[in-house]
């Protein structure tokens, strides 16, 4: 086991527990906070609410401080991941090996359990929340909306098969991947006071890092099964959309993740020599390796 696998495995419980913890305290009535709960509680990698902590391990800041800020990426991630299941986005029926949302619940109550779940991560930023709210809460929002996640997936659904090149997928997935991760990163930096070039520093590593997930993600979608993934493979197939793979071959797409790897590593020697400098080189690593 690495060092960020172990890292991964001891965070991880602590991040469900704060997640349980902080939906339980808004006391919303079981109709709606089963659906939330159910979409949150499904498990998952939890890779930005632990890329959040790592940020405040290698800075030197108490976890603490960060968790809120955490925990409300998560709140947003499984919010986009309800939404993108249903039938008028993506249409997955799986999501990490369970049913989707509106399968369980229906598409009136996924689509208000995600709404909810949006709205509500700015309830435990506020409500539990002791950061620099005008900087790390900014760059948390910008992420989230309009200019970040939401922006690509507007792109996504609106950009013509014909027209996606190598850097239009970039831009894509910069704003519907990307962004959150960097809100992981930079967004937690800033939530913790860093100074700028730290900030800049980790949005570098946020950004390579998020376009080699994505790069991985669509080349899983051709290689790895639904029982490895959780979740349907041979969409992007299904719906002839141009992914890296098929725009590049499976080889060159692979090594052009490889080498979103590298300079996310790269960007880290801002860095003294750390544990968490560790853990974050090896993250990105499992990031390109990983089978699911």
């Amino acid at each position: 086991m690495t060092l960020f696998e172990e890292k991964l495995a001891q965070e991880n419980e602590l991040i469900s527990q704060k997640l349980a913890e902080y939906l339980r305290s808004l006391n919303i009535p079981p109709v709606l906070n089963d659906a939330m709960k159910y979409s949150l509680s499904a498990g998952g990698k939890r890779l930005r609410p632990f890329l959040a902590v790592a940020v405040s391990q290698l800075l030197g800041k108490d976890r603490e401080l960060v968790m809120p800020y955490a925990c409300a990426l998560e709140f947003i991630h499984t919010y986009s991941l309800i939404h993108d299941d249903l039938p008028a986005l993506d249409n997955d029926d799986l999501r990490r090996g369970k049913p989707s949302s509106h399968k369980v619940f229906g598409e009136d109550m996924a689509i208000l359990a995600g709404d909810a779940l949006n709205a509500d991560a700015f309830s435990i930023l506020f409500e539990f929340g002791n950061g620099n709210f005008k900087k790390g809460g900014a760059y948390f929002a910008k992420a989230a909306g309009g200019r970040g996640m939401v922006l690509g997936q507007v792109k996504d659904c609106k950009v013509p098969e014909k027209d996606r090149s190598v850097e239009v997928l970039d831009d894509i997935n910069l704003l519907k991947t990307g962004a959150l991760i960097m809100a992981s990163t930079a967004g937690a930096a800033a939530w913790l006071d860093a100074d700028d070039p730290t900030v800049l520093a980790l949005e570098r590593y946020g950004y390579h890092l998020g376009l080699a997930f994505q790069i991985t993600d669509d080349i899983l979608d051709i290689t790895s099964s639904t029982e490895e993934l959780g979740k349907k493979t041979g969409s992007d197939a299904a719906l002839n959309k141009r992914t890296y793979p098929v725009l590049l071959g499976i080889e060159d797409a692979a090594a052009r993740a490889t080498e979103h790897c590298a300079k996310a590593k790269e960007t880290l020697e801002h860095f003294a020599a750390s544990e968490w400098k560790q853990v974050l080189i090896e993250l990105a690593d499992f990031v390109v390796r990983r089978k699911k």
